[in-house]
């Protein structure tokens, strides 16, 4: 009996299958794609990166409203360059910038300056943080506490800023109900022994004095103005009262974030006034 099943199987082993006929046996290597994965945000057109991008600016005046809002915007390797860029941003890098004056739109997110110096900036952010910057000055209005690392010379003010769209530019990155400005309440990572690294600049000090008169009328030209008594944002500075009735129509209701040397500063205001 063991010689019969015996013979079978190998007579069954020595058939051709017929559905393996119909079987085609797959190359796995060309199964496996050695392309890299894309993802939508790398396809961005060459014309839509340039316009989230500014580098390598020399001696050189540009006004850019952005197109595509809402988005991270790039200033790098600039020189002596007056830079107006308006619209509402996610977060903006500023990167190895010298001697530039930087007027930017309302950022939702963050403001990262990285090893920049002698320059000036005008910004309404979420928060600001600078790194291996000297002497930066910047006008701002700051939803939390500006951030400095390893900076030094450090001047900060109150912004005053206006142009066609700004109201709109501030509610959509949500900077429009702002209850208070803590551009003065600066946090210095890398504190010294010897000096500060930061200070606040007196009531007097406007950003539109560091233009000269060309570039004034570069920023009038393109509707960008920097007057208190014109600005979409409340003045907010330590010497000053805060007027409470002027906040009412603002885009960005702001009100005093009371410090220890508040009582004093206001008596000295009211001294120099008398005098």
């Amino acid at each position: 009996m063991g010689n019969v099943f015996k013979l079978i199987r190998n007579w069954l082993s020595s058939q051709p299958d017929d559905d393996a006929e119909n079987v085609t046996h797959l190359d796995q290597s060309s199964c496996i794609s050695t392309d890299p994965p894309v993802y939508s945000w790398d396809n961005k057109s060459e014309v839509e990166t340039n316009q989230l991008r500014l580098n390598h600016l020399n001696e050189l005046y540009i006004f850019r409203n952005i197109v595509y809002q809402g988005q991270q915007f790039k200033i790098e390797n600039c020189l002596r360059s007056l830079i107006l860029v308006t619209g509402f941003f996610d977060s903006i890098f500023v990167d190895d910038c010298k001697d530039c004056k930087i007027i930017l739109g309302p950022v939702k997110g963050s403001i990262f300056l990285r090893n920049c110096s002698h320059c000036v900036i005008v910004a309404a952010c979420g928060q600001l943080r600078t790194r291996d910057c000297t002497d930066v000055t910047c006008y701002l209005l700051c939803a939390t506490q500006p951030s400095i690392e390893m900076s030094s010379l450090m001047k900060f003010q109150c912004i005053s800023l206006d142009y066609l769209g700004l109201h709109g530019h501030l509610a959509n990155a949500r900077l429009n109900s702002i209850i208070v400005n803590r551009w003065s309440d600066v946090f210095d990572f890398t504190p010294t022994s010897l000096e500060t690294n930061w200070k606040c600049l007196a009531i007097e000090d406007r950003f539109e004095d560091n233009l000269n008169e060309e570039e004034l009328i570069y920023c009038t030209d393109h509707q960008i103005v920097f007057d208190r008594t014109l600005s979409a944002l409340p003045f907010d500075h330590p010497m000053v009262p805060v007027n409470r009735n002027s906040y009412a129509a603002s885009a960005a209701p702001i009100v005093w974030d009371n410090s220890e040397n508040f009582c004093n500063l206001l008596a000295s205001s009211l001294i120099l006034k008398k005098r």
